[in-house]
């Protein structure tokens, strides 16, 4: 099933949603409910790239970009750790990953970066875990390793936990 964003007029805060399109929550006017703002800007999220992307070490993990509508909004990544990566972690790489998707995308910055493991990714039973990471600095530096190889980097990393409801109210979708 392909997504399609309402249109534009039915999202204007304080105007009546068709009755299929209504969200759970919000207030009622009149005949229809009005739509709540952050309904407003999730709805409008579009998924512009899916991948696997490499890590250092030989790794592999999976980036999804989401762009929004609205100029004003940022770009939402999410970086998921594949089961069984060889390579350096999504938490250990999240500098050098976030560098080489920033740059090579050419995303604006600061974006909303997530970081993600699936059930089993850490260990066999682990639960699902969402972290939301903000950079001390989005600007993307270049610098080389003690073996000569081209390394992207920015700011240190900083986590906070997230849940997947809050996840899928910024992309505007389930993930």
């Amino acid at each position: 099933m392909r997504y399609r964003a309402p249109r534009e007029d039915a999202l204007r805060p304080g105007r009546a949603v068709p009755k299929g399109q209504r969200p759970k929550t919000g207030r009622t006017s009149g005949r229809g409910a009005t739509v709540p703002i952050p309904y407003i800007m999730c709805a409008l999220m579009r998924l512009v790239s899916r991948y696997l992307h490499p890590t250092p070490h030989g790794g592999q993990c999976r980036v999804r970009i989401y762009l929004p509508g609205d100029e004003l909004d940022a770009p939402v990544v999410i970086c998921s750790e594949l089961p069984n990566n060889p390579g350096d972690s999504v938490t250990d790489a999240a500098q050098a990953i976030a560098a080489e998707v920033v740059r090579g995308h050419r995303l604006r910055t600061p974006m909303v970066w997530i970081e993600h493991y699936p059930p089993g990714a850490r260990r066999t039973g682990a639960a699902e875990t969402f972290e939301l990471v903000s950079f001390s600095d989005y600007e993307v530096d270049e610098s080389r390793s003690h073996l000569g190889e081209r390394r992207l980097s920015i700011g240190e990393p900083d986590w906070k936990p997230l849940d997947r409801a809050t996840v899928e109210a910024l992309v505007g979708r389930r993930v």
